[in-house]
């Protein structure tokens, strides 16, 4: 997730490290932070294989810095990463949400894809989650009291992915809209008013123009 998110930020423009660290930090909440001790050794690594280059520059008060740019080869291995089918684990939400930041790269038939893929995880949640409420109901060993609030611990979980299934299905929609609209040609068009009609006007023009020469 980590190597995907600074490739895909230096796809935009070159960058220093502690700008990375302030939108890597911005992008996973509030509760989650990226260290020093993690970014640097990633950047090293991914100049060491050849996927980022160093490029100096100067900050604001004429120091030197580093700057980094991503190389062809790391263009390369961001869409690898990109077009890849996801782990289905606990990370994978936060692997997804990095791809989504990075749509703007990629053709709609890719965004299709991963969000197709995606949606296998909220879906097999929701089974999950079917399956347990059957086997609490139907557990014999399981204290009548205490039976209600795990079937609300497994509701909370069902209503999260089914909203995630709902959400994945409506910007999918929407990205076939936009695809059908380019492929048929639609251009949005203003609409004209009265007497915009350029042949309209032509003819009217000409009826003017008649009608003077009658009177004459």
């Amino acid at each position: 997730m980590y190597e995907l998110f600074i490739l895909g930020k230096l796809m935009h423009r070159p960058m220093h490290g502690y700008v990375l660290q302030s939108i890597m930090n911005a992008a996973l909440g509030p509760f989650r932070r990226v260290s020093w001790g993690t970014l640097y050794p990633l950047l090293r690594k991914l100049e060491h294989d050849g996927l980022i280059a160093v490029q100096p520059g100067r900050s604001n008060d004429g120091r030197g810095i580093k700057n980094y740019r991503t190389t062809s080869r790391g263009r390369a291995r961001f869409f690898e990463i990109m077009r890849a089918p996801g782990d289905r684990d606990g990370g994978y939400r936060d692997l997804f949400r990095v791809k989504l930041s990075n749509f703007g790269h990629l053709a709609k038939q890719d965004q299709l894809s991963i969000l197709a893929d995606y949606r296998v995880f909220p879906a097999a949640i929701v089974a999950h989650c079917d399956a347990m409420s059957v086997a609490v109901m139907n557990a014999p060993g399981l204290d009548v009291a205490e039976r209600p609030h795990v079937l609300k611990a497994i509701e909370h979980q069902r209503r999260l992915a089914a909203c995630e299934i709902a959400w994945l299905d409506r910007v999918k929609r929407d990205l076939e809209k936009e695809g059908l609209g380019e492929k048929n040609g639609h251009k949005s068009e203003k609409p004209r008013t009265a007497g915009s009609n350029p042949a309209s006007n032509r003819n009217k023009r000409a009826g003017t123009r008649s009608r003077s020469s009658s009177r004459q």
